[in-house]
């Protein structure tokens, strides 16, 4: 991983709140120090960084969205999602805007229904 771009992602995980270590290949073990034995190693391969299983986390100079991902991987509470991860989108270090402010008109917390099963009249296997 280029030094650079390395050290801006630790520093920008570290900020969220995750443990980093250096590998000795360059890529990084990131923890989340609230449940130890959730983690995940990062590193780059041609511009982009991936998990060792070959997840795409983003690109290099994208170190903000690429550490969003990380944390929300890792379960960090707030964390924003992988759709949610980007320049403008509300990280864990910061509050979003309301539903008001975005002029949601979806009401705040929705019940869940149970799921009922369909009976066909005209088929009586149903």
């Amino acid at each position: 991983m280029e030094a650079n771009h390395s050290a801006i992602l630790t520093e920008l995980l570290k900020a969220r709140g995750l443990s980093v270590t250096n590998r000795d290949d360059g890529s990084l073990n990131v923890r989340n120090p609230l449940r130890p034995h959730v983690r995940e190693a990062v590193g780059a391969v041609n511009g982009s960084y991936l998990t060792d299983d070959g997840y795409e986390l983003g690109e290099q100079s994208d170190e903000p969205a690429t550490a969003d991902r990380v944390a929300f991987l890792l379960g960090l509470p707030g964390a924003a999602g992988p759709h949610g991860a980007g320049p403008h989108a509300a990280g864990p270090h910061r509050a979003g805007p309301c539903a008001e402010a975005r002029g949601d008109k979806r009401p705040a917390h929705r019940t869940r229904q149970p799921w009922q099963p369909q009976h066909n009249a005209e088929d009586p296997s149903s």
